[in-house]
């Protein structure tokens, strides 16, 4: 099943120009693909017009996090953080220019309630941009 935008925007906690990825193309219970058109000039981590390779690790999380929103709908919304980043290897030192589509994948190793691990990895046009993978933690809810 495809999702959009909107959809990606309700799901998750990031929006605007911060929402990086644009659809997600596939995905099932264990893995997800997304899709981004190239980032330009504009983009909210460009760096004198250039965005790093390093920025990859951020769409690799916004793909976790909507596979972990499209996989347990029912659960409320839980706030998580980036707890860490392991095994990242970059394969380029910035987004290549125009090149389309950003795909970013990322799959499921492990879910608990507390955090979830997954491996990621992402590409622009024909450049490998990054692999790595990724662990969020959930934060507790706040009682108000």
């Amino acid at each position: 099943m495809k999702v959009d935008r909107a959809r990606i925007e309700a799901i998750v906690p990031q929006s605007g120009a911060m929402c990086l990825l644009d659809a997600v193309s596939e995905w099932d219970d264990l893995r997800i693909a997304c899709t981004a058109v190239a980032p330009g000039n504009a983009h909210p981590l460009a760096r004198d017009g250039v965005v790093p390779a390093v920025a990859a690790c951020e769409y690799g999380a916004q793909a976790a996090a909507i596979h972990g929103a499209l996989v347990d709908p029912a659960a409320s919304a839980r706030a998580g953080l980036l707890a860490s980043l392991v095994d990242v290897q970059l394969f380029a030192a910035n987004f290549p220019p125009g090149a389309d589509p950003v795909i970013a994948r990322a799959h499921m190793r492990s879910r608990t309630a507390d955090a979830c691990l997954y491996a990621f990895e992402v590409e622009a046009g024909e450049c490998r941009l990054a692999e790595g993978q990724l662990m969020v933690a959930f934060t507790a809810p706040r009682i108000t």
